[in-house]
């Protein structure tokens, strides 16, 4: 069976310790033997109602032998478990031990996804501590880790439920990361996705975040630094100095006669023949000793003092934003290097002036290799790195951004790309910007997020014609003459666009895009579709279903606002990873609708539609991409046709 649906799952993490994962959701009942196969799961419980708690095919808990993208256990977003772990602490250890880190028994990275329950509600099993507490996966999907500080390993696929997780989720991430990898990262999120490393240098502080994540596990620089202090380089170094003469076996004629100090002679003696009367009390003798002072220790200890800095500033950064749990990743990084630079071989080594970069030291000897290999790949950055490339990505991962974030950036290329097949780019288009922190790469908000284009219509007329990610339109303070911005509050939609004549000052036409990552298929079916009598104000006992009605509905009047509040804008769209193809005009199931009572069911292809929904998933094909062409294609030919524009009959006039 490919697909196994699992209630509750109990995985092995050694010295009679153990992670118990149950989700909150379904019922289960023990799972037959060697159903699965697997040396580190200890018992498992099969879901009894698994077609009912599905959602697009995807049960909250199961085991893949087949098709996993990361790993066979797999969990789903926006679903709580609950989770008991057996730790090696006594209580009071344990106790102890939660006071220091907020997240333990696990890594503070799931500090955004871990809830402990209070020391009071544990238990004690077998000398073992049982602290329990729930995991609450949101808009993430990735691979989570689940292995404990005190030891053993547990991983599970998180997967988005939302789009068509295999055939789509990696279609997402492979076009963003197209764009910029850096755009995938966060910071504080409980899932990763496995990278490697690109010959390019690193873009932002956020890869070299990750990156030293990779360089400082525990299998990585703390061993070769191990390995090198047990170790070390040294040369050996041959000085001269005065030596007394009763411990001199053989003088060195050539020393004597070039080194001699005479202010060490003595009148008569045993030497005063060799010597004119006097005998020297000292002779010049050459030493050979080994020294740690050597360029490859000189390159390693400046090497661990860069990752010192690295990690303190990558510190200061993080928690000056509030970024806790990798703040506090960073300060452990710092303190760890710093205990390394006390060990007394680092006294004797100095200041690095020259890169050995020839030094077969450094390129071959165990632990200095390694220093050359982390310091390179410091300075890189990164591209995705999935099974087929795993063998690449040497572990390298990194924590991600939601689902929905992606998939907004996404819809943001989306647009880009069409209105590129419909008109010329001609300028702005630096809507990758590095944020004021130094910590991330995103997208550039407002009007630096401007690209520029220019669509030249059937008569020959040009409009120019901006996209914009997240512009505010805010109220003017102020009286003014330009038909722009709002009129109440301040609104900033996902993506605007904005259409102008360019051989008339003539006032500005909008349209407006929402990525509604959240919004189902069934939803945008009825989105426009009013309640039958009585249910609005009925009870719904199924939260899921009650939540999903008012985002449906926050959905809905937030398109009418951006339509209305928003001066000059002609039409305000809902963009979700449907399955379907979004522009319908028509019955029986329209999804794009006029401002104008005469439109009702869509007539009049010369009308402009105000509110609607499309379709656009990864997946979605060719057809989704053509049905926003083609709205964007009749409002550029009626903006280039039409001088004015009359709002309520929703259509150009000459």
């Amino acid at each position: 069976m490919s697909c196994v649906p699992l209630h509750r799952a109990r995985f092995d993490l050694g010295a009679g310790c153990w992670i118990d994962i149950e989700a909150d959701l379904g019922q289960g009942r023990p799972l037959a033997e060697g159903v699965i196969q697997s040396d580190s799961l200890i018992s498992a419980e099969e879901e009894t109602k698994a077609e009912e708690i599905s959602w697009g095919g995807i049960p909250p808990m199961c085991w893949r032998d087949v098709g996993e993208l990361f790993e066979k256990f797999q969990l789903r977003e926006d679903t709580d478990y609950f989770v008991d772990v057996a730790t090696p602490s006594p209580i009071q250890e344990a106790i102890h031990l939660s006071q220091e880190n907020p997240t333990w028994p696990f890594e503070p990275r799931l500090a955004n996804a871990f809830t402990r329950e209070p020391a009071r509600r544990w238990r004690q099993e077998g000398g073992k501590t049982v602290v329990t507490g729930q995991i609450r996966l949101r808009s993430h999907a990735g691979v989570l880790n689940l292995s404990p500080v005190f030891g053993g390993e547990v991983r599970a696929e998180v997967a988005c439920r939302k789009l068509r997780y295999f055939e789509e989720f990696k279609r997402l991430l492979d076009e963003l990361a197209e764009k910029a990898t850096e755009l995938l990262l966060s910071y504080d999120s409980p899932v990763s996705l496995n990278f490697q490393t690109t010959d390019d240098l690193a873009k932002n502080e956020s890869a070299l975040h990750f990156l030293m994540r990779h360089v400082m596990a525990k299998e990585r620089l703390p061993m070769s630094i191990e390995e090198i202090v047990e170790r070390p380089h040294v040369r050996l170094v041959e000085r001269v100095e005065p030596t007394p003469i009763d411990e001199i076996q053989e003088a060195d004629p050539e020393l004597v006669a070039d080194g001699l100090d005479y202010s060490e002679l003595s009148p008569s003696g045993p030497l005063a023949r060799l010597f004119r009367g006097f005998t020297p009390t000292a002779l010049p003798h050459r030493e050979s000793y080994e020294s740690l002072d050597t360029p490859e220790n000189r390159y390693a200890k400046a090497f661990l003092e860069h990752c010192s800095l690295v990690s303190r500033r990558l510190e200061g950064a993080l928690a000056s934003q509030g970024r806790r749990a990798s703040a506090r990743e960073a300060r452990a990084w710092g303190v760890s290097l710093d205990e390394a630079l006390q060990h007394g071989m680092w006294r004797d080594v100095g200041p690095l002036t020259q890169i050995p970069a020839n030094s077969q030291t450094l390129l071959r000897k165990r632990g200095y290799k390694d220093l050359l290999r982390y310091d390179l790949s410091l300075r890189m950055a990164l591209e995705l790195a999935w099974k087929e490339g795993a063998q690449l990505s040497d572990g390298l991962s990194g924590d991600i951004r939601p689902v929905n974030q992606i998939y907004e950036y996404w819809c943001f290329f989306c647009l880009r790309e069409i209105l590129l097949s419909l008109c010329v780019e001609i300028g702005g288009g630096n809507f990758l910007t590095v944020s004021k922190d130094g910590l991330k790469v995103q997208l550039a908000k407002g009007a630096r997020s401007e690209c520029r284009f220019e669509f030249t219509g059937d008569s020959g007329a040009k409009v120019r014609v901006s996209l914009f990610f997240n512009r505010r339109f805010r109220r003017p303070k102020s009286p003014q003459s330009a038909w722009e911005g709002s009129y109440t509050a301040s609104f900033d939609p996902d993506f605007s666009i904005r259409l102008s004549k360019a051989a008339a000052d003539l006032p500005s036409h909008w349209l407006h895009f929402d990525a509604k990552y959240r919004l189902e298929r069934q939803q945008s079916e009825t989105l426009f579709e009013e309640a039958p009598d009585g249910e609005q104000n009925a009870g719904i006992a199924d939260y899921e279903a009650e939540v999903a009605r008012v985002h449906k509905l926050e959905d809905l009047f937030k398109m009418h606002t951006y339509r209305d509040g928003i001066l000059g804008t002609r039409g305000a769209y809902v963009l979700f990873p449907g399955d379907g193809v979004g522009g319908i005009v028509s019955a029986p199931k329209p999804n794009l609708f006029v401002r104008n009572p005469a439109a009702f069911g869509g007539t009049g292809s010369h009308k402009i539609p105000s509110v609607g929904t499309f379709d656009l998933a990864p997946g979605g094909g060719a057809e989704q991409k053509q049905a926003i062409a083609s709205l964007l294609t009749s409002v550029l030919e009626a903006v280039a046709g039409a001088p004015t524009y009359q709002e309520e009959y929703g259509y150009w006039t000459p």
